[in-house]
């Protein structure tokens, strides 16, 4: 059991790589200026940190930061999420709103209202938005959302 046990989580770390590459390729390709794995405070590394990590920490001469939080987006990556979209909230302490991208369709409007409360913004493929509730889809927002946001966010 503990040798299937490694396989499987070698497989699933394997495949959560995987998906943070495809995204990094698609933000590449589309110009958008970003970071993978930027550290934010301590030890903490979102996947993605637009537009990057220099932006996150620049101050200016009287220790102020440069950048407002709400021209910072972070971006965290999940096959699926289950309860370890907990684990995206405390990546970047200076920005309020953060969201997760994931692959995992049908998600609870019950779970999805719980992100909500804690400021987290679900970012799916356009083809899985359907898979959610009523709620859930009114929440929920597509890639290529999420990608025109950061557009407008960086084009500011």
């Amino acid at each position: 059991i503990r040798i299937a046990n490694s396989f499987l989580n070698r497989r699933k770390s394997r495949a959560g790589s995987s998906l943070e590459l495809h995204l990094e390729k698609i933000f590449s390709d589309l110009s958008l200026s970003f970071d993978r794995q930027a550290r934010t405070e301590g030890k903490k590394k979102p996947d993605f940190l637009f537009p990057g990590e220099f932006a996150y920490h620049a101050k200016d001469e009287n220790g102020i930061f440069i950048f407002d939080s709400h021209k910072l987006t972070m971006l965290g990556s999940k096959t699926t999420c289950k309860d370890r979209w907990r684990q995206v909230l405390n990546e970047a302490d200076r920005i309020p709103n953060k969201h997760l991208f994931t692959l995992q369709e049908g998600i609870s409007d019950d779970q999805i209202r719980e992100m909500t409360d804690h400021q987290l913004t679900l970012v799916v493929p356009k083809k899985s938005k359907e898979s959610f509730g009523v709620f859930g889809r009114s929440k929920v927002i597509t890639l290529e959302d999420f990608i025109r946001d950061v557009r407008i966010q960086q084009s500011a």
